[in-house]
């Protein structure tokens, strides 16, 4: 991903564009790649689960969080 990071330049109705590559996120490492799939899945399994919810706000954000700890949780599926 590049950000654009725009810098003010003589005046102010110049703008001078300076791309620059920046890693985001962690390395990958082999005993942290397991827990980003894991959690990628249940990420996923959340948005589905909670698509058509009624719930609202605080509420919402409580359910969502209890589902995705009590997924984490579970023992991983074959």
């Amino acid at each position: 991903m590049l950000p654009l990071l725009l810098l003010e330049v003589g005046m102010p109705s110049e703008l001078k564009i300076v791309l620059r590559e920046t890693t985001t996120g962690r390395e990958a490492t082999p005993w942290l790649d397991p827990q980003r799939d894991k959690f990628t899945r249940v990420a996923r399994e959340c948005k589905e689960a909670f698509k058509d919810s009624k719930l609202k706000g605080e509420a919402k954000i409580r359910a969502m969080n209890a589902f995705t700890s009590q997924r984490l949780r579970e023992p991983e599926r074959p």
